[in-house]
């Protein structure tokens, strides 16, 4: 059995780095695509790991699976199996813990600096990190914080960009994924990138298509520092 499950819910949101870094670490994996496949009935994983999407959480008409995948999710945290929600994956831990997520007054599209608060100072999930984390956004929504919740990253756009329920569930409000074919399709795509145009205008995409080889590098290193943290927390690698 893979040690490791993968939850994605959209084609253009694959796993990407994070799928990098698991095979370079020799960790097995499997993905299950939650549009076209159920989930298990138990959670026989050591570790959990939501992809992001186009979705809405809260539009369970159009997207019945969700109903199922908070349930699951629900239940990983119940028995204490560490879970990373990316994005979307992160806006349904917050919603599968009783939060609540609503349409964002403004939409953030490109490369920004994430500062952690006091507790994320001291989370191991940021261990290594320079109190910030270069992230990228592409997000209409945000979650509201579950109760008992602790946040751990906040900005001026979103006062939760990052939270942990429990000792290992961690919602992430950003994108930590992307590895270079995705910054390409995500950018260069004729749909992705009209989309983009349209949300935040021409200037800021062609700011963002400079930002993306200034920062690259960067995003690279800091999304590495916490997948690996993130995975000394599940156990799956050794300490320090």
């Amino acid at each position: 059995m893979a040690r490791v499950l993968i939850l994605q819910h959209a084609w253009e949101c694959p796993p990407a780095t994070l799928g990098e870094i698991l095979d370079q670490l020799t960790l097995p994996y499997d993905i299950i695509d939650v549009e076209k496949a159920p989930l298990p009935a138990t959670i026989a994983y050591d570790a959990i790991i939501a992809l992001g999407g186009p979705q809405h959480v809260y539009d369970t008409d159009t997207y019945p699976y969700f109903v199922q995948e908070q349930a699951f999710i629900r239940s990983a945290v119940e028995q204490d199996i560490p879970f990373l929600g990316v994005c979307l994956g992160g806006q349904l831990l917050a919603t599968a813990l009783g939060g609540v997520v609503r349409h964002h007054t403004i939409s953030e599209v490109g490369f920004y600096d994430i500062p952690f608060t006091e507790a994320g100072q001291q989370d191991p999930l940021f261990t290594g990190l320079p109190g910030y984390q270069k992230v990228f956004h592409w997000h209409e929504d945000a979650f509201e914080l579950p109760e008992g919740s602790i946040r751990l990253a906040t900005n001026e756009a979103a006062i939760n960009q990052a939270f942990r329920h429990g000792r290992r569930a961690y919602g992430l409000q950003y994108h930590i994924e992307l590895n270079s074919q995705l910054f390409d399709l995500w950018l260069e795509n004729p749909e992705f990138k009209q989309e983009i145009i349209a949300t935040v205008g021409i200037d800021a995409y062609t700011n963002i298509q400079r930002e993306r080889i200034i920062y690259y590098q960067t995003y690279y290193n800091h999304t590495f520092t916490l997948f690996k943290n993130f995975l000394r927390i599940s156990g799956l690698i050794a300490e320090k």
